[in-house]
């Protein structure tokens, strides 16, 4: 085995061990999109643009002309891409919760089911005042407050990055 090829097979495994870790980091994150309001054109705009970013930039940094090809030094910026796009994906969502403003409004929807999730995380199912169902992801004692109620109070923040998010949740009496 010749030298680049090596260098070509370690690269591809460093790429490939990033994006194992990256998922595994995405699973974690993934189910705190569920309290974004309209979360999925925030997932997929941020998992485009971190893969356009991804490819474009390790194209140009390593003088890989762009190509449909999916084999030699060619697959390197198709995994670099699929890389940065679960890397954006996941801190934008971080970012935009972590940072996310106080409480500005809130509305109000019937509680269809508390469901139990993995560890401290918990479902909260209702149905809205379209006749639509949404989920979303809850701390443990939230679910205690509100496995008895019919209404929860929805308190909606806005996030750092301007997509509103559902941040409190309250027994409406």
């Amino acid at each position: 085995m010749n030298q680049a090829a090596r260098e070509e097979r370690i690269v591809n495994t460093v790429l490939l061990g990033g994006i194992f870790i990256a998922g595994i980091v995405l699973v974690r994150e993934g189910p705190y999109f569920d309290n974004v309001l309209d979360g999925w054109p925030f997932f997929t705009g941020a998992f485009f643009i971190g893969t356009l970013l991804g490819f474009g930039s390790w194209s140009y940094n390593f003088q890989i002309k762009p190509s449909l090809k999916f084999s030699g030094t060619y697959r390197q910026p198709w995994l670099a891409a699929f890389l940065m796009g679960l890397l954006t994906t996941v801190s934008v969502s971080y970012i935009n919760r972590s940072f996310a403003g106080p409480v500005e409004r809130s509305m109000t929807a019937n509680i269809e089911d508390v469901e139990e999730g993995k560890g401290e995380r918990w479902h909260l199912v209702v149905k809205k005042t379209d006749g639509s169902y949404q989920r979303y992801l809850i701390p443990k004692p939230v679910a205690d407050q509100l496995k008895n109620e019919k209404i929860v109070r929805l308190g909606i923040s806005r996030g750092a990055l301007g997509f509103d998010l559902i941040t409190k949740f309250e027994p409406q009496k």
